[in-house]
């Protein structure tokens, strides 16, 4: 799984293939961010959970590629302690 390359922190790994059986882990009571490499599969899982009654699901825009370079300069720059487990550039 690309979960094992990195992910953010704390994170919950429910590949799209199993979401509707794994729907129960997924809390309603707050914000849901979802992400995946390329952003494909996360743009999905939300219009999936939208049509399962979710309200606030956030697809990470530009990807988990996107973020990790957003991350990794800010980290840099500000010194500051990664919310990542992993960078991932590939």
């Amino acid at each position: 799984y690309e979960y094992d390359y990195g992910h953010i922190k704390g994170a919950i790994n429910i590949p799209l293939s199993e979401l509707r059986e794994r729907v129960d882990e997924i809390p309603r009571d707050r914000p849901v961010y979802l992400h995946c490499r390329s952003g494909h599969r996360s743009y999905n899982a939300v219009m999936t959970l939208q049509n399962l009654g979710f309200d606030n699901v956030i697809n990470i825009s530009g990807s988990y590629l996107a973020l990790s370079f957003y991350e990794y300069y800010n980290d840099k720059v500000k010194e500051r302690e990664s919310i990542l487990t992993e960078y991932n550039f590939m």
